[in-house]
């Protein structure tokens, strides 16, 4: 990656600084062949580094973390000291590329702690050990139970990067089941297209944290023999109307995903769905999950407000 100039660095926090100091951009090259043993291991390594940080997390902010079952799919529920069960309920949808993360991801323990409201984390199954539509059907049986425990309070879907991708597929799925839709969705870096179609695609190749083509090369053990611009698949493709529910999104310039926000706030838009969305000077690919980052603090404070928002509307109905 080209060394920062500064240009660049004149326009976002001195701690953004430091991390796109460290982008390379990684990728792994066709002629290494990604195995199922090589994506345990990424697994495994992601996983060491992310449990020590959850940890933390969950102390820091006096969090209850609780094993739940929905319609036999398992996850979590986290709770803060002074959650308000009544004010409404956040269903999580962790990110991880398809291949990696678990229910107790960073932002199901962050929201807990920011918003005061109970968040319900699915553990879905990942790549390769499930295909699609495996996790897909797993956050829809999920959801279902989610509506059916959280009662009448305004409910909200939330997801990030791969996250985001299911929350979209499963509402899509959802209303062709005549299933109730959220108050409303936020959906951070979106991965709503995994077809590698889009103009950040291509530009942010190499500006990112990993290449556009190893993400894409990662979702192929997901999408396997799916045609990758189907709905499930990559739901920017679907049909939507005004059933949709209100969306938050955010990206960054240097997101690989940043088409993603544009097309889908064009397609949202042209069906009077609400749409609000921030874009970040000099941000990568799930920046929101930094606790203390500026860019992720204010990022993730539009996205609280925006919930307390339609929050407050359908409290209001």
């Amino acid at each position: 990656m080209p060394r920062l100039k500064q240009a660049q660095t004149n326009t976002v926090s001195s701690e953004a600084i430091s991390t796109l100091k460290t982008l390379k951009g990684f990728d792994i090259p066709n002629f290494i062949p990604i195995t199922d043993k090589m994506i345990v291991r990424m697994r495994t390594q992601f996983q060491q580094g992310e449990d020590k940080i959850e940890t933390d997390l969950i102390a820091k902010h006096h969090l209850t973390v609780t094993p739940i079952e929905f319609n036999g799919i398992t996850g979590l529920k986290v709770t803060a000291p002074h959650t308000d069960l009544r004010a409404g309920a956040i269903m999580d949808v962790h990110g991880g590329g398809f291949i990696m993360g678990t229910a107790r991801e960073r932002m199901a323990l962050i929201a807990a702690a920011e918003t005061h409201l109970p968040v319900y984390s699915v553990e879905y199954t990942v790549a390769p050990e499930a295909s699609a539509p495996i996790a897909l059907n797993q956050v829809v049986d999920f959801y279902q139970g989610f509506l059916e425990a959280v009662g009448d309070v305004p409910t909200f879907m939330m997801g990030s990067s791969a996250g985001s991708n299911l929350v979209v597929a499963s509402l899509l799925k959802a209303h062709a089941a005549s299933i109730p839709m959220p108050s409303g969705i936020v959906i951070f870096c979106p991965a709503i297209d995994i077809s590698g179609n889009g103009d950040s695609a291509v530009f942010n190749n190499k500006r990112d944290a990993l290449t556009t083509h190893l993400s894409l090369r990662l979702a192929h053990r997901y999408i396997k023999d799916a045609d990758p611009t189907s709905p499930e698949i990559s739901p920017l493709y679907g049909e939507f109307g005004s059933w949709f529910p209100p969306t938050f999104m955010s990206t960054g310039t240097r997101d690989m995903m940043l088409s993603n926000v544009l097309r889908f706030t064009d397609k949202l838009q042209a069906v009077n769905v609400d749409v609000q969305s921030v874009i970040k000077e000099g941000m990568w690919h799930g920046f929101n999950w930094e606790e203390t980052l500026p860019e992720a603090v204010t990022t993730r404070q539009a996205a609280w407000r925006f919930i307390n928002q339609y929050s407050s509307q359908a409290t209001e109905k």
